[in-house]
């Protein structure tokens, strides 16, 4: 007896089914992205652009604090 597969009309429906299913999952996420458009896209874009100043102060002040804490260890010959 063959396998399963090897049969023509079944591999064929399996594959039909699963463009069939390709397509309404495709169709369904087109839908799903017209609905909330770009503003998902545009809150990350601002939030970016409003942080990394944020981030950059923070990374300076860091290298700034840990610059006086060397050189007053060096002072202290520690």
């Amino acid at each position: 007896m063959d396998h399963p597969w090897q049969d023509d009309r079944r591999r064929f429906a399996a594959m039909d089914a699963q463009n069939r299913l390709n397509e309404e999952m495709a169709e369904n996420d087109r839908v799903e992205a017209k609905k909330g458009g770009g503003f998902g896209y545009l809150v990350f874009m601002v939030a970016v652009i409003f942080f990394k100043p944020f981030a950059e102060y923070c990374i300076d002040l860091y290298n700034m604090l840990a610059g006086y804490a060397h050189s007053l260890a060096s002072v202290f010959g520690v």
